[in-house]
């Protein structure tokens, strides 16, 4: 399974996670991989599930610091929010991706499963996350 479909995993599973916070880790994989009909999770995709759920506070906090003034979180589609935070642990805790390709692989979960158009606040979102050179 390629690294794309295991983000594509991810993000579902961080989307169900967002709409469901009581569930483990593993009740958020078990429930990802019946609905997609998987035998097993794979491990980029698990890598970068518990990564998020471990990192959530900050990461939504992170987000929090560059949205427009007066928005919450809670006011942002869980799609973006979703994919943002897939996005925002690869680009800060992965080796197994550069940032400007996690950046584009975002975009490219915003044109599978989101509004067309977020894709620029996505993008304007994980601009602020890209390490200075």
């Amino acid at each position: 399974m390629s690294q794309h479909d295991s983000r594509r995993i991810a993000m579902q599973a961080i989307f169900l996670a967002n709409g469901e916070p009581d569930l483990t880790i593993e009740q958020v994989e078990t429930k990802v991989a019946k609905s997609l009909d998987l035998k097993v999770i794979p491990a980029y995709a698990h890598e970068i599930i518990a990564g998020v759920l471990a990192k959530k506070s900050e990461i939504e906090a992170d987000i929090s610091k560059y949205l427009k003034k007066g928005w919450r979180l809670e006011r942002v589609n869980r799609i973006s929010v979703a994919i943002i935070e897939v996005a925002i642990f690869e680009i800060s805790q992965s080796d197994a991706i550069s940032a400007p390709a996690a950046v584009n692989e975002a975009l490219i979960l915003c044109e599978e499963f989101d509004d067309p158009k977020s894709k620029s606040f996505i993008n304007g979102i994980l601009a602020n996350f890209m390490p200075s050179k």
